[in-house]
């Protein structure tokens, strides 16, 4: 998700992020059009070509750590990108709980209202929770000559997006479903995605385990290196997962009484034998 970060934010057309079909193979290494500057951006790029440079020669993942002090997990992701860009993220603008009313503001001053004191009780009585203090800093600005403009609002964070994604249609909210549309019409790879976990969601929730094989066939291409990551790991075992996606039954008995037995076992540790333990662990049965 990081890796598409760009997708989340709003932007004109002729401003999106292009990004490959991720039922294609990816395209040759080319040019970059949005070189990300900075110390640490520099640091990627030098990580990922030392990177790339001992796996084409067939050195193993662990080698390449030990020999660049990186850990094996780094090493892996940076030998999995196609270019150091896809491993840079710029860190997009913190959001302030004045973004929302800025618009409202910007009003009011060309109105003729500069007076911070009187604006927030009028931000007040529309919701704002912030401090007077923040509402002083926007006029400073806006008086040493910066043009008052509605601030944008903050994109939402990879964390939110993913949670959209995993959570049934039927769950989501109108904003957060018109927001998740307008991210995956501007990301193919996202799009795919989404349409994946919900076809999976409605195998699980409704035990429909024998369209198991179609969805992996669909999965993998879109697992690919140029897209999402690794194949899905239930490709390597597809029974155990059909039978778990199509019987009714489930061992969630069973993981609810060692969930039990270990916090059990953890309240008494150093403070008891195993006599009490076994009387705490009969008894309530």
């Amino acid at each position: 998700m990081r890796a598409h970060q760009k997708c989340l934010q709003d932007q004109p057309a002729s401003a999106a992020v292009a990004q490959p079909d991720p039922t294609q193979p990816a395209a040759p290494d080319g040019e970059p059009t949005d070189v990300v500057a900075g110390r640490r951006a520099e640091l990627t790029r030098l990580r990922w070509a030392e990177v790339r440079v001992l796996s084409d020669k067939g050195i193993g993942t662990t080698a390449i750590s030990r020999a660049l002090n990186l850990d094996t997990k780094t090493v892996r992701r940076y030998a999995r990108a196609a270019t150091a860009e896809e491993l840079i993220t710029t860190m997009p603008r913190r959001g302030s709980d004045l973004d929302g009313h800025t618009a409202y503001l910007a009003t009011r001053w060309q109105e003729g209202c500069t007076n911070a004191m009187r604006l927030t009780q009028e931000l007040r009585e529309r919701g704002y929770r912030g401090s007077e203090r923040s509402v002083r800093r926007l006029l400073q600005a806006w008086r040493a000559g910066a043009t008052p403009v509605a601030t944008p609002t903050s994109p939402p964070t990879p964390h939110q997006v993913t949670g959209w994604i995993i959570r049934p249609t039927s769950e989501r909210t109108k904003h957060d479903h018109a927001a998740l549309t307008r991210i995956i019409d501007r990301c193919p790879i996202l799009r795919v995605l989404d349409q994946l976990v919900g076809d999976f969601g409605g195998m699980l929730r409704h035990l429909h385990g024998q369209h198991l094989d179609t969805w992996i066939a669909q999965a993998r291409p879109a697992g690919s290196r140029s897209s999402t990551g690794s194949p899905p790991a239930c490709s390597r075992t597809t029974t155990p997962c059909a039978t778990g996606l199509t019987l009714p039954w489930s061992s969630d008995a069973v993981e609810g009484a060692v969930a039990r037995l270990k916090a059990v076992k953890r309240a008494m540790y150093g403070r008891a034998n195993f006599d009490l333990l076994r009387r705490r662990v009969l008894l309530p049965t």
